[in-house]
């Protein structure tokens, strides 16, 4: 079974949101956006359990170094789903957003729940 160590997201903070991470020898900077393709779930002010057909979190990965920067990886993301971005693994467990963190900051309830694993021993 995989460990996973806690990506360091702070749903307080608003969406979209970026945080640089080392991992073992390396650095990368993750980013997560909420995509909203039908504001009328945003109407009520719920929060939202994500995904769902009308909105969705998207997760990009992007290694600094020691190479030159590249995106390993970008993709909607699904609970539970393990996503292999070159030499990582990532995991999200719980994604709910209140609508007040979309292009917004403050303690509204919103989660995020993800985490990182090396996908081979180095």
């Amino acid at each position: 079974m995989t460990t996973y160590l806690r990506l360091p997201v702070n749903a307080d903070e608003g969406f979209p949101q970026a945080f640089s991470m080392r991992f073992g020898e390396r650095g990368y900077t993750v980013a997560l956006e909420v995509s909203v393709i039908d504001e009328g779930v945003l109407a009520g002010g719920r929060p939202l359990v994500l995904p769902r057909p009308e909105a969705y979190l998207v997760v990009s990965v992007l290694r600094e170094d020691p190479a030159p920067a590249a995106v390993i990886l970008r993709r909607k993301v699904v609970p539970r789903h393990e996503y292999q971005a070159a030499e990582l693994s990532l995991v999200f467990t719980e994604m709910v957003i209140d609508p007040r963190n979309l292009n917004g900051a403050g303690a509204f309830g919103s989660r995020v729940v993800g985490g990182v694993a090396a996908r081979w021993a180095s």
